[in-house]
């Protein structure tokens, strides 16, 4: 007798453990929030693919404008070149003069600008003070208290 209730309470736990799993996938499955994450994730996968297009057509259209670009500096160096060696046969040399063989372009040592040759500087003060002492238009502090107004400019009055 004790083995054939065993047997049912392995059944019984069996069966309860089997049945929460299903019931768990089936409900993960059809569950409201479910869809909407596939969903997102679909829209997700769209906008990235969206993207990486819209970045390969960028870089495109600037590998192509850049080719472009070097053509027309090269077609416009040749008609150039051939205008200064026309002006220097068939003109005076007062009129050849004006048109000099350009020259080729000279390779930069370095393709970076050092940091120690590039000076940064605040935007200067160049309006018209009454004295040096008083602040210009660029200072915090030009016209809080209203003492500072900026100069009439003698070419706008009327």
């Amino acid at each position: 007798m004790n083995t054939g209730m065993d047997e049912s309470f392995v059944f019984a736990i069996a069966g309860a453990v089997i049945g929460l799993l299903i019931g768990y996938f089936a409900g993960r499955r059809t569950a409201p929030g479910s869809e909407t994450a596939r969903e997102l994730g679909e829209k997700l996968e769209q906008a990235e693919s969206a993207r990486e297009r819209y970045e390969q057509r960028v870089n495109s259209h600037f590998a192509d404008t850049a080719s472009k670009l070097n053509a027309l500096t090269a077609n416009y160096r040749d008609v150039y070149e051939h205008i200064a060696e026309s002006a220097a046969e068939l003109c005076s040399d007062d009129e050849a003069s004006r048109f000099q063989a350009l020259e080729a372009p000279k390779e930069p040592e370095h393709d970076t600008i050092e940091a120690d040759s590039v000076v940064v500087e605040p935007p200067r003060d160049y309006a018209a003070k009454t004295s040096p002492d008083d602040p210009g238009v660029l200072d915090e502090r030009f016209g809080l208290d209203g003492e500072e107004t900026p100069p009439e400019d003698s070419s706008t009055r009327s």
